[in-house]
């Protein structure tokens, strides 16, 4: 599309806030490079990628990339022979691992297989986690080779270390000595041009035979190599060198691995650019509240764009208009007052067109579409050119010869203040003759004027339709509304009057205007037309509404009804619940007493198969209880009493089918926001109804019921079963673990000692074949180790 247009329409203050959500330099500039494409096919691709990255941004949250380093200048250098520093080496590593971050990003997503474009993007990616792990082995800083890169390498550097001991060693004996204090500047060692020195006092120079490596500014010291270390730093510098060289060798050889890397590094590195791109798209989405608009390539449907916003005004001050263009009438005419909103309407139109045909989402409602143009044509804002010797009609009627001889079916013409710049008789006369060409060729156009004229050939040619901006007189104030099927004024009466023009010259005004009323009589006649059907329309409207709420009222009584019904049965299957689970408590308490009276009136073993029968039968009289009682206990819903809403309170959303917790009613605004699973929801209040247990609001924040100290059977929970012989070990475990399901304990400890084992092994074994005992263990050391088994019942 023409750079012109695209410029007038801002489009390119939109690239610049996507490019500023690119991490990459390379996607950065992708963004700038984006056009719109006038191939369907590809937009509807471009979409498809920005949609599968929004969805993984919402279920995975941001994806991680970083910054990448110029990968392919660094692959070319390589290749041409060029020696890669460590830094370089370092920066291509971290690149490596973006791209094995980016991969674990997609394997955790559990949609992945629904990703149709980005799967073959993220299945490219090749991370070379061989080539990435010796880089970061042999390389530990811009400028430090690790010891371990090579074995020569690590025994150099060993060998400088020794060097390095033994010249310190023999410099320290120099400065240690008594003899050579007064002849020391300092008692230390310094390093002159890489070799060890000792700063001796000018008179001295003959004390200390060596070489001079340097003197102080004033010349007062020399700095001196003792001939006793000089061939220790000659054997250093030698190997320094060697060191060096085998540090160039190993950079040498990353070198050469990077260039055999070639295809693979050039390819992972514009795969990361592309989805740097893609998420930033994504993103910008996300930000603005941008919606995918779809394709309708078909001639019914043009354009409809629904609660639309200009992405570059502020969303809090933005008015939303509703626009649309049909088959059936592909022109529109707006008209109303200076300042009222026109311009950025027509701008609305034209841009978020662009953008669509861009891959990007759109500040507009779900159920927008729109045509693929094949090109848009915008004339908007004041093109006077001084150095041109154009006057602004010239410069507006230059770009319109040019949309004019280019213009065909598929594309989307906007003019701003169409004829505007001229004599208003010939410029109305102008513009009408230019819409009729273009409609003639069913161009999508739309047009701003103020020309009544334009206003008058709207309502009386097919095809055509008025749309107007609202504007409030009494505040001079646009509302940025916009109206269509209604033509604007231009208010220009009531604007003077309301800033303070006399009234005199008004009515002057005024009747000059009246000797040419004959020229509106047709287009009254087509406004009478259409008023009475709009008040045909409406009252068909009314009559349905209220049929509507006669069914509505009638549906609620047959809903009081069978919810009456459905109440009288839940009472009496609550009954039969609750008389089942009494009956079950006093068949539990007398199982339990006759358990007691078993344990503390017998002195030897009792009966295991009979305890453990009387233990069976509570246990199944419990889930049957238990059973019978959930049956009966599920959530019922009952109509909201919006007063009694608040926090912590559960709801069912109607529309959802689903539970969720209040999190904050808005007052005022009849606005409730639902916590439903991981989303946050805005819901209005006549959406909710509320759930129920045995007619009592669940609230999750109610204060859960406490058990009481005499609800509980004292017992200590601890056993010690030192001394006692097997028999009498599995006798006094059985009776421990029945006080405990009695006294409602959870856990205890069985003390066996450690000794010969057999205790521990008799305890567990009866603990594995008993059904109270969930899972047991040995102690930790706090608790007695392994002469003790801690019990969960």
């Amino acid at each position: 599309m023409n750079d012109r247009s695209l410029r007038v329409l801002e489009y390119p203050q939109i690239l610049e806030r996507v490019a500023a959500l690119c991490v990459t330099d390379g996607g950065k500039a992708a963004a700038r490079r984006l056009r719109p494409s006038s191939r369907l096919e590809e937009a509807d691709i471009w979409l498809d990628w920005t949609d599968e990255a929004t969805g993984m941004i919402l279920r995975n949250g941001r994806a991680p990339m970083a910054a990448l380093c110029n990968i392919p200048e660094y692959v070319h250098r390589a290749e041409i022979g060029s020696t890669l520093s460590m830094r370089q080496l370092l920066e291509i590593a971290s690149s490596l691992r973006v791209v094995r971050d980016m991969q674990a990003y997609f394997d955790e997503d559990p949609e992945q297989e629904a990703l149709n474009r980005l799967h073959n993007d993220f299945d490219a990616l090749d991370p070379c986690a061989d080539l990435e792990a010796e880089i970061s082995k042999k390389i530990i800083g811009p400028k430090e080779m690790s010891d371990r890169a090579s074995r020569a390498l690590n025994q150099i550097r060993k060998e400088i270390t020794a060097k390095n001991a033994q010249i310190t060693d023999k410099l320290n004996r120099i400065i240690s000595s008594s003899a050579n204090e007064k002849v020391l500047q300092e008692r230390i060692i310094t390093v002159r041009n890489n070799r060890y020195a000792v700063p001796v006092k000018q008179e001295y120079r003959n004390q200390i035979p060596g070489i001079v490596l340097d003197k102080s500014a004033t010349g007062a010291t020399l700095f001196i190599e003792p001939a006793a270390v000089v061939q220790l730093n000659n054997e250093l510098k030698i190997l320094s060198v060697e060191e060096e060289k085998e540090i160039a060798r190993i950079l040498k050889a990353l070198t050469e691995k990077i260039a055999a890397y070639k295809m693979v590094l050039i390819a992972d590195y514009d795969v990361l650019v592309h989805l740097d791109f893609v998420f930033a798209k994504a993103a910008y989405g996300l930000n603005t509240g941008g919606v995918r608009v779809a394709f309708k390539d078909d001639r019914e449907n043009v354009l409809q764009l629904l609660r639309a916003r200009h992405p570059l005004l502020d969303p809090r001050q933005a008015v939303a208009s509703d626009i649309a263009v049909s088959k059936d009438i592909h022109t529109i005419v707006i008209t109303g007052p200076n300042t009222g909103g026109k311009t950025v309407t027509l701008k609305t139109i034209g841009l978020l067109s662009v953008m669509i045909q861009s891959g990007l989402f759109v500040p507009a409602r779900e159920g927008s579409y729109t045509r693929c143009f094949r090109e848009v044509f915008a004339d908007i804002g004041d093109e006077q050119s001084i150095e041109q010797s154009l006057s602004t009609f010239s410069a507006h009627m230059k770009n319109t010869v040019n949309f004019i001889d280019k213009a065909q079916k598929d594309d989307l013409v906007l003019f701003d203040e169409l004829g505007a710049g001229t004599d208003p008789t010939e410029g109305a006369a102008l513009a009408i003759s230019l819409l009729e060409v273009l409609h003639a060729r069913g161009v999508t156009t739309v047009a701003t004027t103020h020309y009544s004229e334009l206003k008058e050939y709207a309502l009386t040619t097919s095809g055509i339709v008025n749309a107007s901006v609202e504007f409030d007189v009494e505040t001079l104030q646009p509302t940025y509304r916009l109206l269509i099927g209604i033509p604007g004024k231009s208010n220009a009466f009531e604007i003077a009057q309301k800033l303070g023009l006399k009234p005199e010259i008004i009515a002057r005004a005024r009747a000059y205007v009246s000797k040419e009323a004959s020229r509106f009589e047709d287009t009254l006649d087509v406004l009478e037309s259409k008023r009475r059907e709009m008040e045909r329309r409406l009252e068909e409207a009314e009559r349905k509404e209220l049929e509507a709420q006669e069914k509505t009222a009638q549906i609620e009584e047959q809903m009081a009804a069978l919810k009456a019904t459905q109440e009288t049965i839940l009472n009496e299957a609550r009954a039969k619940a609750d008389a089942l689970v009494t009956q079950t408590q006093q068949k539990t308490e007398a199982i339990y007493r006759e358990i007691r009276e078993i344990q503390e009136h017998t002195n030897q073993q009792i009966d295991n198969k009979r305890l453990e029968s009387l233990r069976k039968q509570m246990h199944n009289a419990h889930q049957r209880a238990g059973a019978e009682k959930r049956k009966k206990q599920k959530p019922q819903k009952q109509r909201l009493d919006v007063q009694t809403l608040k926090p912590g309170m559960t709801v069912y959303l109607e529309n959802f089918h689903k539970e969720g917790e209040v999190l904050e009613v808005k007052p005022g605004t009849h606005q409730v926001l639902v916590q439903v699973g991981p989303m946050k929801i805005k819901v209005g209040e006549k959406e909710l109804s509320v759930l129920t247990h045995y007619g009592k609001a669940l609230d999750k924040k109610a204060t859960p019921k406490k058990t009481k100290s005499f609800d509980r059977h004292a017992m200590n929970t601890r056993l010690d079963l030192r001394g006692r012989t097997a028999e009498e070990a599995v006798y006094m475990v059985e009776k421990f673990l029945s006080d405990a399901v009695v006294a409602n304990a959870s856990q205890l400890t069985i003390v066996h000692g450690k000794g010969t084992g057999v205790l521990q092994r008799v305890v567990q074994d009866y603990l594995k074949k008993s059904n109270m005992v969930r899972t047991f263990r040995f102690g930790n050391p706090s608790e007695g180790g392994t002469g003790a088994t801690i019990v969960e019942l």
